[in-house]
């Protein structure tokens, strides 16, 4: 029997022009599809996109807080505080005169006012914690600690309100406020952590910082408030129309003007549109009826930033169809803490990056 030859181990040079050679030895991944402008992790021939990498960061760091007890606690703690001085307000008002008739829901819409500010003050902690992500996933990480909080307060209010008979829109405006107090003011946190080299100045910064916008705005409002007092010129208002309320929102001027004193309330109500407590009032003023005996205290923020031109009718001789629309005051409190986020980011984001050694070149 005729013996066959082994075949060769290695095959021979290729003999057709459709054979190649595959270059790189498996070292170049291309099972990721391409994306323009994206920053991958691991594949540097093909980045993959900004939110396919912070997504599970982002989840990686916000689980590590949903693990520990600590952090349900004082999720906790919020809402029973929240109630208890939400309570304590209310019966302090009472028994000093300040409510003619008992509001069943005056608690009801404190305790998401206090909640707001609650939520600012533990987004800051939660951020100052966990700084070392990026931005993206920063804010992804902050939504799902807020969802954590979220979820329960709204359970919480939803029952209240439903107990005392209160517009159950309202817990939908506190969840939007806590939600984006916790992302805002955990990015103030993180900035706070990042710009500051040393530990205990850090902390010293965000405690000042989250102080003022919490408390301190509305104090430094309250005080500036006599020196916006000043002399304007007014005509005489005809045809006057009021809402249900009893507030004037139409009408036509005539006759010469005249000498009237008038505060310019919007030259530092800017400065309380920040506060937590302050912007949930904000959005409540637009979902309690006006007829409600505490509508007046929701809607008192956005009158002062409107200013004089809506409390003094024909100032400057101006009718009522010839005035600007008002910025809500939401917004402009929104922007507010926003600025501040982004003055903290900055620097520590600069500094960071200046702390990363160069990659080598190709």
């Amino acid at each position: 029997m005729a013996r066959v030859p082994d075949e060769p181990a290695v095959p021979g040079p290729a003999t057709s022009e459709t054979e190649y050679e595959v270059i790189g030895g498996g070292m170049i991944d291309d099972r990721f599809p391409r994306h323009e402008g994206s920053v991958g992790e691991g594949h540097g021939s093909h980045p993959q996109p900004a939110f396919r990498v912070a997504f599970p960061a982002a989840w990686t760091d916000a689980r590590r807080s949903f693990s520990s007890w600590k952090f349900w606690i004082a999720c906790a703690c919020a809402l029973v505080l929240s109630w208890a001085l939400a309570a304590a307000v209310v019966a302090f008002g009472e028994a000093n005169g300040w409510f003619e008739t008992t509001i069943p829901s005056a608690i009801y819409m404190l305790t998401a006012a206090w909640l707001a500010i609650a939520s600012a003050v533990l987004g800051a902690i939660w951020g100052f914690r966990n700084p070392a992500i990026s931005l993206l996933a920063a804010v992804i990480a902050a939504a799902f600690r807020a969802a954590a909080l979220a979820v329960p307060a709204a359970v919480v209010l939803v029952v209240a309100g439903a107990n005392v008979g209160g517009p159950l829109a309202l817990a939908g405006a506190a969840v939007v406020v806590v939600v984006l107090e916790v992302v805002l003011f955990g990015l103030i946190g993180a900035g706070s952590r990042g710009t500051v080299k040393r530990t205990v100045p850090a902390v010293v910064l965000v405690t000042l910082i989250v102080a003022f916008l919490c408390v301190g705005n509305v104090v430094a409002t309250i005080m500036l408030i006599p020196a916006t007092m000043g002399t304007g010129q007014a005509s005489v208002p005809v045809n006057v129309e009021r809402d249900d309320s009893g507030r004037v929102v139409a009408y036509e001027c005539v006759g010469r003007l005249r000498p009237v004193e008038v505060a310019h309330t919007e030259r530092v109500a800017w400065m309380a549109a920040s506060n937590p407590a302050l912007l949930f009032g904000s959005l409540a003023a637009d979902i309690v009826p006006r007829e409600h005996d505490l509508a007046w205290v929701l809607s008192g923020l956005q009158m002062a930033a409107d200013g004089p031109d809506r409390e003094v009718p024909c100032l400057g001789g101006e009718s009522s169809d010839g005035l600007a629309p008002p910025v809500p005051v939401a917004l402009t409190g929104t922007a507010v803490q926003i600025g501040v986020a982004a003055l903290l980011l900055v620097p520590g984001r600069l500094r960071s990056s200046r702390r990363m050694p160069a990659k080598p070149a190709a």
